[in-house]
């Protein structure tokens, strides 16, 4: 059996969690074993946080701290790449969208597998609201600067800090732990 979004027999966003009126949702792309998105469905009980990762015991691990703190506003489930934002979002219900860390795929020759690429941008964009902040953050220079060129056509930059005070994610304490900082881009798509 294939282990694909589309026949994960994982749900996808709940429906209440995109109706007219309900709170709004965060995704959090890449949501390891859910450190930001946990930490967020506490911090912000009156949004909801949906997480996507690609390997199913991540996912697994995730949603089981979930159901120990009885968070009715978090969920995780297995997709992967662009597929995962067209497959389980529907269009204009993100109102922000983080990636956090991405496997940078250093070598030249793995570069293609990258997640933020065009496509990916074209998909973010299809599943924020309008004024939807996209949130990229990573501890890989290169890969940084291709993200930030992927987004001058079709996106505009908005000031990372925002006064909304967000967990660490676990890589990024890895990282902030070694005396150094992230790079940080907040974008909003030009519609």
């Amino acid at each position: 059996m294939s282990d694909t979004p589309a026949e994960s027999n994982l749900p996808a966003v709940p429906p209440a969690w995109i109706s007219a009126g309900a709170p709004p949702l965060e995704v959090d792309f890449g949501c390891h074993r859910g450190a930001f998105l946990i930490g967020m469905a506490l911090a912000e009980p009156g949004r909801n946080f949906f997480g996507i990762e690609r390997q199913t015991t991540r996912v697994e691990i995730c949603n089981r701290r979930i159901e120990r703190r009885r968070l009715a506003n978090a969920l995780a489930v297995r997709g992967e790449g662009a597929a995962a934002l067209k497959e389980l979002l529907p269009p204009a219900s993100v109102e922000t969208l983080h990636v956090s860390f991405p496997d940078p795929w250093p070598k030249r020759r793995h570069a293609g597998r990258r997640l933020v690429n065009a496509d990916f941008l074209v998909g973010a964009a299809r599943v924020l609201r309008p004024g939807g902040v996209l949130r990229l953050m990573t501890d890989d220079e290169a890969y940084f600067g291709e993200m930030a060129g992927l987004t001058r056509e079709g996106w505009r930059e908005v000031p990372w800090e925002d006064g909304v005070v967000r967990p660490a994610t676990t890589f990024e304490k890895t990282f902030r732990g070694l005396g150094q900082l992230p790079f940080q881009l907040a974008v909003v798509a030009k519609n």
